[in-house]
């Protein structure tokens, strides 16, 4: 019942887009070209597989693109600006991501369960911005796992509690690292959970935020876990 009502309601949001869109064109989030949610030459500059390194022994993290240009007008108009229609284009882009790195980089059983997690954010911005603009796309992506044979499932067991000011007053990874230790919280125990974790982000600038997230799933269970986002900035060597 759940699925029929999102389908549903994912419907009716297409109607009231294309509605208007009829009133009030648009143009591309990367590039401003009319008549594009994002077009496709944007599109491809999310096409690449970027790693990054997290700080400490963490690990690291892969992302579609570097942060940067048409990338960057992009993932601020959709993050800041609440260009929602950006949603399924991004999810698009980082099911596809996942699927690379699943068939090259961690080879993966099919039978094997994936859960989505969407990176966490502070009340105060879901407050600002309206929603918790990282879960969308961990549904969506869930689909289009699912669709290649996947056993996907968007879970948002991460919270982000009592952070003080915003992550871009936070300079370099100490200082970001620093900013929420101790604040991402996991809200069920993951032990003997067998599934694959996937943390899903935005923006990957020092990885911080993402090595936070990966150590909190591994301290409450999980077994594997690795991140994706949408841009990352490249390392000093990179």
């Amino acid at each position: 019942m759940g699925t029929v009502i999102s389908r549903f309601l994912d419907a009716l949001r297409f109607w009231f887009a294309a509605i208007r869109d009829v009133l009030l064109p648009r143009g591309c989030a990367g590039c401003d070209k009319p008549d594009e949610v994002l077009c496709a030459s944007c599109t491809r500059l999310f096409r690449h597989v970027y790693r990054k390194m997290l700080p400490g022994d963490v690990g690291r993290c892969y992302g579609c693109s570097w942060y940067q240009g048409a990338v960057r007008h992009a993932i601020l108009d959709w993050k800041d600006h609440g260009d929602e229609e950006c949603d399924r284009p991004f999810a698009l882009v980082l099911a596809d991501l996942a699927l690379k790195i699943l068939e090259r980089q961690i080879p993966c059983d099919q039978a094997r369960a994936l859960s989505l997690v969407a990176a966490p954010s502070s009340v105060a911005s879901m407050h600002r911005r309206g929603r918790w603009q990282t879960l969308p796309l961990t549904r969506l992506m869930a689909r289009r796992l699912n669709d290649h044979g996947f056993s996907a499932l968007a879970r948002p067991v991460l919270k982000l509690e009592g952070v003080q000011g915003k992550s871009v007053q936070a300079a370099g990874a100490q200082s970001r690292s620093r900013r929420i230790e101790g604040h991402v919280h996991v809200t069920e125990d993951l032990r003997g959970d067998d599934s694959l974790f996937i943390v899903v982000d935005d923006i990957v600038t020092t990885g911080a935020t993402m090595g936070q997230c990966i150590s909190a799933l591994r301290a409450a269970g999980a077994r594997d876990v690795i991140g994706l986002a949408l841009a990352c900035t490249p390392n000093r060597d990179e």
